[in-house]
């Protein structure tokens, strides 16, 4: 014991940033009803304003400081709630995806504000340490846990013994009735974004000084928040704090056994493996904060199309595709052909969360699986490639039924927090080892081969990849038009009333998750040889939010939004300036918060527009509406042979004055 406890110690200490975001996130779900999956960018966000204060232009941290957490970080809070608050009402998909939109926004701004060069953030507090027996502390350790105390207690204040505690109180346990009894809700959740991003910003400032200043990685390390904030089952500060210090305890406990190899990945695994853990056993008693989500409404498979009109649109895709290579350069085939294969991916997640409403951030996890099958057994020269890529959806069924099992005690968001444990699981503890993957310096999937023909060149491959597209695409359309999808379709609507109607839940939602596995992992394969060599990074939660993101652009319930979501892929890798490289990635994330609402995507935002405009512009048939041959409108005779004016259509209906 004498050897564990100064590892106690410095996991307490570690833990004290852990609790402080935790609390945000609590705050916020509490009084807005909104789980802030951009908590992490908020953090990332303000941690880089503040280098560029203080280390950029050198403004002294006792100025730089109070305007990062005063000023920089609430108006970031008020922003978010001016976006997040109209989506209440809706379903928690659209609340997600939106939030996901947020901290995909923010990532992209980031390197466009302050560059994207390598860089560290000196701690704000004393590094020069003290002895505590043989242990060695730090000032800054110190001073993060006693500031996160400070900071957790004056919390408990404000809730308990101010006027804004008693309204945060009220809006918690009935939004509706405190409303009626003149309490203003949305002031109160105004305020609480506020606090909330504060929070953020000096987690994200705090955590800067060891993990440095890094998009990608400071996002992440927030994300360890989340465990604790479910251990309060996101609504208490007490629990969410205590369960702060005690993931931080357990990272220092593994790291007494090593700092490297399989345990020093479990260490970093460990806040994944709680929230996946905490979230199974919680299970049912997890309740979505807010009223009952309203569904969504679908218009059709495919742009609203019969089974007849669906093939005839599929076919016409498929003729383009065979004609694309005789007028396209070779490079632009090859961009071509990522986007096709990157469409047979996004097919899988719209069957998933599209049409039977499961919502899954771990679709890249089995595409990786798929592509790291094909390396180890397609063969060095590709022979094997087509019984192995058939082979590794197989081997990612197992998997996605594992995947699929929390989905039947759990729902939105924390189906959704279930899923990105998974991959982030996937990620640390799979992918990064160099006997599964290769490791960082990746492996080598072979292009592949049917007896002496290889498929090496880019057209021939562009076949292949543009094949399997029609054969998912046609697969997907009889899977929507049959009995099938109208179980989805049930499942989706209302989980109860489906089970009223004769739909084996249980059945169905692991059905639809094996399928849409095994679909990712042969998709994954073919992912693998068109890269040629693949590394973990290719398979990361980030690249699976790029999917959803892309997938809710093109339209997540719609096979026509796949297609754009491959279309969007490839336009990322056209050749392009660098101003306009570097904001694109802005435009999609911007574009997901602006239709995130519309399940049929940009096609149904631009068709509604287009619709009334087209509407207006159409010619009324003769005779119709009274209208003579040359044009005139005549006079109607009314009862008592009076002249009354005639009906007048309108771009939303029939107008009689």
């Amino acid at each position: 014991m004498s050897q564990l406890w100064p590892f106690l110690v410095i996991g307490l200490l570690s833990g004290s940033v852990y609790a402080l975001a935790a609390m945000g996130l609590v705050l916020t779900y509490r009084t807005a009803g909104v789980f802030n999956f951009a908590y992490g960018a908020k953090a990332m966000f303000c941690a880089f304003t503040f280098w560029q204060l203080r280390d950029g232009w050198h403004v002294p941290t006792w100025i730089s400081l109070p305007l990062v957490l005063v000023v920089v970080a609430p108006a970031m809070g008020l922003a978010f709630e001016r976006i997040m608050a109209p989506l209440r009402a809706v379903s928690a998909e659209v609340q997600i995806v939106v939030s996901l939109g947020l901290l995909a926004f923010l990532q992209a701004l980031v390197p466009l504000l302050y560059g994207g060069q390598d860089r560290s953030l000196p701690s704000i507090l004393p590094t020069s340490t003290f002895g505590v027996g043989s242990l060695r502390v730090g000032y800054d350790q110190l001073g993060t846990l006693l500031i996160t105390a400070a900071v957790g207690g004056g919390l408990w204040l404000l809730l308990r013994r101010t006027g804004f505690g008693l309204a945060a109180r009220a809006v918690v346990d009935n939004r509706d009735l405190a409303e009626l009894n003149g309490i203003g809700a949305d002031g109160v959740a105004r305020v609480s974004w506020m606090l909330s991003s504060a929070f953020a910003a000096l987690a994200g400032i705090l955590l800067s000084a060891s993990q440095g200043l890094d998009v990608y990685v400071l996002v992440v390390v927030v994300i360890y928040a989340f465990a604790p904030a479910v251990l309060g089952r996101l609504v208490s500060l007490p629990l969410a704090f205590a369960g702060g210090l005690g993931l931080g305890v357990a990272q220092g406990v593994l790291g007494r056994w090593g700092s490297s190899g399989t345990v020093a990945d479990v260490e970093t695994a460990i806040p994944y493996i709680a929230l996946f853990a905490l979230l199974v056993g919680y299970g049912g008693r997890l309740k979505e904060s807010g009223r009952d989500f309203a569904p969504l409404v679908h218009r059709g498979p495919v742009l609203g199309a019969s089974t007849g009109r669906a093939f005839a649109w599929l076919a016409g895709l498929g003729a383009v595709g065979l004609l694309a290579p005789a007028v396209l350069g070779a490079s632009l085939v090859d961009d071509l052909t990522y986007g096709i294969v990157f469409a047979c991916i996004a097919l899988t997640l719209v069957v998933l969360t599209g049409w039977a409403g499961q919502i899954s951030l771990a679709q890249f996890s089995f595409v990786g699986i798929g592509a790291v099958v094909a390396g180890h057994l397609a063969g060095p020269t590709g022979s094997w490639f087509f019984p192995v890529m058939v082979l590794g959806g197989l081997v990612a069924v197992p998997i996605g039924l594992l995947v699929g099992l929390p989905s039947l005690r759990l729902s939105g968001l924390f189906l959704a927090l279930a899923t990105m444990a998974f991959a982030l699981l996937m990620d640390d503890l799979v992918f990064a080892r160099s006997d599964v993957s290769g490791g960082y310096t990746g492996m080598t999937v072979p292009r592949p081969a049917v007896g002496g023909w290889r498929l090496q060149s880019t057209t021939a491959f562009y076949y292949l990849a543009l094949a399997v597209l029609v054969l998912f695409a046609a697969t997907c359309i009889v899977i929507r038009h049959g009995r099938l999808g109208r179980r989805l379709e049930a499942l989706r609507q209302s989980p109860v009333a489906a089970s009223t109607l004769g739909v084996n839940v249980v059945a169905t939602k692991l059905a639809v998750f094996a399928l849409c596995a095994f679909g990712a992992g042969v998709a994954g394969a073919l992912y693998g040889a068109l890269r040629r060599t693949v590394s973990p990074s290719d398979f990361s939660f980030s690249s699976s939010l790029q999917l959803l993101l892309l997938v809710v652009i093109g339209g997540r319930s719609l096979v026509a939004g796949a297609v754009v979501a491959g279309g969007l892929f490839a336009t990322e890798l056209l050749p392009s300036t660098g101003a306009t490289g570097r904001y694109l990635p802005l435009g999609v994330a911007a574009a997901v918060v602006v239709v995130a609402r519309y399940p049929e995507g940009i096609l149904s935002f631009l068709g509604d527009r287009l619709g009334g405009m087209t509407a207006l512009l159409r010619r009324l048939p003769a005779g119709r509406w009274g209208y003579g041959d040359d044009g005139d409108v005549p006079a109607a005779a009314g009862p008592s042979g009076a002249a009354i004016a005639p009906a007048v259509p309108s771009a939303v209906g029939t107008v009689s004055p």
